[in-house]
């Protein structure tokens, strides 16, 4: 009996613990492309969606597959997203795909060459057709990425809200964003950033928003005359974090509690966008997959919010966690690090 005795009490621990802390909720993982974009996503039903796949070659696709199959324990990735045809992108989607099932692929439709990387583009985009096996879906503002539902969970809901400089339509009886005379315009950008896919993740009342490199004037139209995206919990810096992205007037907007920057350490981070964010009321955090090397420390966020320090780096991920009940998440650097906890904004009753 003695020796059963912890056993029983492990059994009354666990049957102690709130009902969201015996359910899973849902995870991102921010894993470092050194200033390229993959963002790992884990819904409670265990279904992942990547948007992006980091650079050309084996680094990224290998850092990805890392994540994927030894922290997050997919055995397969089940929505691939491209942003965009920059090869910091999809570069590495070839790559990924000899390591890891891939299953649904979604993008913004194929061109029939690169606007910006001619020389590059048709190796990368027949590794991409491969890998797709031809079949990738085309996304729309508006459209949303079917999921699968975990039983007694709350609902997860991707949409994409821009995409080939059309944004998503207004709400009925939407109201001016306040907050849209103070819209300035920079010069026309006429990239492919410009025709980035951009997305909102909502988790219950928790809610994300990924822009790609989507850049300042498209931004634009997100948030004005009317905000089309309401306020999220997590903002993604838009374009790794650099100053021709992340319109400040769409930051002031969204009015995200922490923000995560996506950026290289020579790439990204830049100071315009520290200061735009730090100028957010209630902002709590700002965490950095680089340190940016080209900026001072004070314009960097604090220390222990950088997961790569050194520029010869370790490849350390950023890591979130929303609970099961949307009402608290957290981040952590790294699969082992300190999580600091946050509150969800929108504390009333949550969307099933």
């Amino acid at each position: 009996m003695l020796k059963r005795f912890p056993v029983v009490l492990l059994l009354l621990a666990l049957f102690a613990l709130p009902a969201s802390a015996q359910k899973p909720g849902l995870d991102i993982y921010f894993i470092d492309t050194e200033g390229g974009q993959a963002t790992l996503m884990v819904t409670p039903a265990g279904e992942s969606i990547l948007i992006d796949s980091g650079n050309p070659g084996d680094r990224d696709a290998k850092r990805i597959f890392e994540v994927a199959s030894k922290v997050a324990n997919l055995k397969q990735i089940d929505n691939l997203i491209v942003t965009h045809w920059h090869l910091d992108h999809y570069g590495g989607h070839g790559a990924l795909a000899k390591l890891i099932p891939c299953i649904k692929f979604y993008d913004h439709g194929i061109p029939e060459k690169s606007i910006d990387d001619p020389d590059n583009f048709p190796k990368l985009i027949a590794a991409y057709k491969e890998a797709s096996k031809g079949k990738s879906i085309t996304l729309k503002a508006g459209d949303r990425v079917p999921l699968k539902r975990a039983e007694d969970s709350l609902n997860v809901q991707l949409r994409c809200v821009v995409g080939m400089q059309e944004a998503v339509a207004p709400r009925q009886n939407a109201q001016p964003n306040p907050l849209a005379s103070q819209i300035t315009e920079k010069p026309k950008d006429t990239s492919d950033n410009a025709n980035s896919l951009g997305f909102t993740l909502r988790f219950g009342n928790w809610r994300f928003i990924d822009l790609g490199d989507l850049t300042w004037n498209i931004e634009s139209k997100l948030v004005s005359p009317v905000n089309l995206l309401g306020s999220v919990d997590v903002y993604l810096t838009t374009h790794h974090g650099l100053e021709i992205s992340n319109n400040s007037v769409l930051i002031k907007t969204v009015a995200p509690r922490v923000a995560i920057f996506n950026n290289g350490p020579r790439k990204g981070g830049h100071p315009d966008v520290t200061k735009s964010l730090k100028a957010v009321p209630g902002l709590e955090a700002i965490w950095q997959l680089h340190r940016n090397v080209t900026a001072s420390e004070a314009e960097n966020t604090s220390r222990e919010r950088i997961a790569n320090w050194d520029e010869n780096c370790t490849a350390q991920f950023i890591k979130l966690s929303v609970a099961a009940d949307s009402k608290s998440y957290t981040v952590q650097i790294g699969k082992d690090g300190k999580p600091t906890t946050y509150q969800t904004k929108d504390q009333r009753e949550p969307r099933r």
